[in-house]
């Protein structure tokens, strides 16, 4: 059975991990808007047959709840996986899609991707019973006296290293000291 996993956020930070999933065997469906941006994306990687298409703007609670439920019926079951990186400006965007997602009873993974001071307050993501949730904070980098922001490729390996050793809860980089973080 060829496994299927979601991607928000993958034609940005989570591009290689939208590869990697593919590499592993994984049919990846890619929530997006901008169309050229995934078609280029998918170029690029090694499996471009097994990346999908889900163009839609999360923030469009309808369209996207629609989009979900299309992308489920092509593939014929509920994902395995869904890696989600969702803006705070779109509070109904998860829970939209885990209510797509919500019939499934086989265990599946849920990495819910979250900014830096998301770290500190640990909001209550409600998902279903068969879901195994797993929380990554972005941090920031230090070098001596200065901190950067995370490139992509480190956010794109700390993920793909939550998937593959199965941590319930990280950051990446690092949230101290707090004072040092990129406003």
């Amino acid at each position: 059975m060829i496994k299927f996993a979601f991607v928000i956020g993958g034609t940005g930070m989570l591009e290689e991990v939208c590869h990697w999933l593919t590499n592993e065997g994984y049919d990846v469906y890619v929530i997006h808007r901008d169309f050229n941006t995934f078609e280029a994306m998918k170029r690029r990687g090694k499996h471009p047959e097994k990346m999908y298409s889900v163009s839609v703007d999360y923030h469009e609670d309808e369209a996207l709840k629609i989009k979900v439920k299309e992308a489920i019926k092509q593939q014929g079951n509920c994902p395995d996986l869904i890696v989600s990186w969702i803006h705070n400006s779109a509070p109904n965007a998860l829970p939209i899609i885990l209510k797509e997602v919500q019939p499934r009873i086989d265990p599946w993974k849920l990495i819910h991707v979250q900014g830096s001071s998301s770290f500190f307050v640990k909001e209550n993501t409600t998902v279903p019973d068969s879901c195994e949730y797993r929380r990554v904070y972005l941090g920031f980098s230090l070098k001596k006296e200065n901190s950067n922001w995370l490139s992509n490729e480190e956010i794109a390996n700390g993920i793909i290293n939550v998937i593959k050793r199965d941590f319930k809860e990280t950051v990446i980089g690092t949230l101290k000291p707090w004072n040092k973080r990129l406003s």
